[in-house]
């Protein structure tokens, strides 16, 4: 891959690992006004610090991939038909709304519901700009893109990465206070996504194989996108194998802190290969 593809790489990652901490957030608030006594109150403030540093960073990562940087304001002017212009909106919106919230919770601004509202309503600017990335990508003219496993995969790491946040936050918590209630559910809700990420691989790969791409450059399926599937893979099951431990009571010597920051690893580990493969697999056969 070239320079600018390496940024597509860090922008897409980072902007959903950015959506997938809010959503998570999001969903543990809703849980606690259901449940006032576990309210995890100022727990989650490291991890909303960390979603908007992603947006930013990812922000930044995204006009490395411009010829033009100066020039990146021009991508707005055609929203009402191009999907690149509706990420390039929604994108700002979103970094400037995660950058409002972390503001308004480290200020103490507005009462707790504005507060609330706030996060929702990044959340929800979040999941549209994961959604048009999704379609940005799903033309025809790129047969390894054009299906519905494009969306499922982005917001499948979407909410792993936030997930897994979150499982780190919670551990480091635990270590001098009580871990969020809702850390088994968290546990849970990664293993699933790790899962079907592994199972979706050689589907992945054998349609991929099948596309009319697959005659013009070979490599984009071949050994190398072979060897980054069976990295993808080994390091999401060596990521599951540690969170069934830590459901099992099965921790060994290490910490809880040490499990999820190594968690958190071998996740990143595994997106960044499995993103790889994806633009690696990328091969025009006409227009966009």
């Amino acid at each position: 891959m070239n320079t600018r593809e390496w940024a597509l790489v860090a922008f897409t990652l980072l902007m959903q690992a950015s959506v997938g901490i809010l959503l998570v957030v999001v969903a543990l608030q809703l849980f606690a006004a259901r449940e006032p006594a576990h309210a995890p109150a100022r727990a989650l403030d490291g991890p909303l610090l960390v979603a908007a540093a992603a947006a930013v960073f990812g922000l930044v990562a995204s006009l490395a991939h411009l010829g033009q940087p100066a020039q990146a304001w021009l991508a707005i002017t055609n929203v009402r038909t191009s999907w690149l212009s509706r990420e390039v909106v929604l994108t700002a919106l979103f970094t400037a709304s995660a950058l409002l919230v972390v503001a308004l919770d480290r200020t103490g601004a507005g009462s707790p519901g504005r507060r609330d509202v706030a996060r929702v309503v990044a959340a929800v600017l979040g999941v549209a700009v994961v959604f048009a990335m999704s379609r940005l990508y799903m033309v025809p003219a790129q047969p390894g893109w054009n299906r519905v496993l494009t969306p499922i995969n982005f917001f499948a790491t979407t909410v792993l990465l936030g997930a897994v946040v979150l499982l780190v936050a919670s551990s480091v918590r635990a270590a001098t206070q009580a871990a969020l209630p809702e850390h088994r559910l968290l546990i849970m809700t990664a293993i699933v996504l790790l899962a079907l990420q592994v199972l979706l691989l050689p589907a992945e790969i054998a349609v991929l194989a099948r596309e009319p791409a697959a005659a013009i450059s070979p490599a984009a399926v071949g050994h190398a996108a072979t060897w980054l599937a069976l990295g993808k893979a080994a390091a999401a099951i060596a990521a599951g194998l540690l969170l069934v431990g830590v459901l099992r009571g099965v921790q060994g010597p290490l910490s809880p802190v040490t499990i999820g920051v190594a968690t958190l690893v071998l996740v990143a580990v595994s997106e960044i290969l499995g993103r790889v493969l994806f633009y690696a697999s990328s091969v025009r056969l006409g227009p966009i």
